[in-house]
């Protein structure tokens, strides 16, 4: 567990992890837990992944993301990760019933 201040908490991935978690509570309400356990298995093969040579070498050579992003050198990053995971969800699923009454009413035959 390593704290690395010469590197952000947050950065551009934190608003992926927003917005990947908001498009899951739109479609999957009020399954925190479940948000959270896929959340942190997430974080935990991100990882085991990042930490890997052989998977390194193939994500700096085929992965369109740049490493300074997936390379995670501070762990709250990871955590950070994981709570904008799970204010993503919050919001999702606050807007889930909105979003799906919308939906009914465009895409339903009349």
């Amino acid at each position: 567990m390593k704290i690395n201040h010469n590197y952000p908490i947050f950065d551009e991935m934190s608003i992926m992890h927003f917005t990947n978690y908001v498009t899951l509570g739109l479609f999957i309400k009020n399954k925190y837990f479940f948000a959270l356990v896929v959340g942190i298995v997430w974080e935990i093969s991100e990882y085991s992944m990042t930490n890997n040579e052989r998977i390194e070498e193939l994500l700096i050579k085929y992965w369109p993301v740049p490493k300074r992003l997936w390379e995670e050198k501070n762990f709250l990053n990871r955590v950070a990760d994981i709570c904008c995971n799970m204010v993503g969800y919050y919001v999702g699923s606050s807007l889930h019933s909105d979003f799906h009454k919308f939906l009914h009413k465009t895409f339903s035959r009349r």
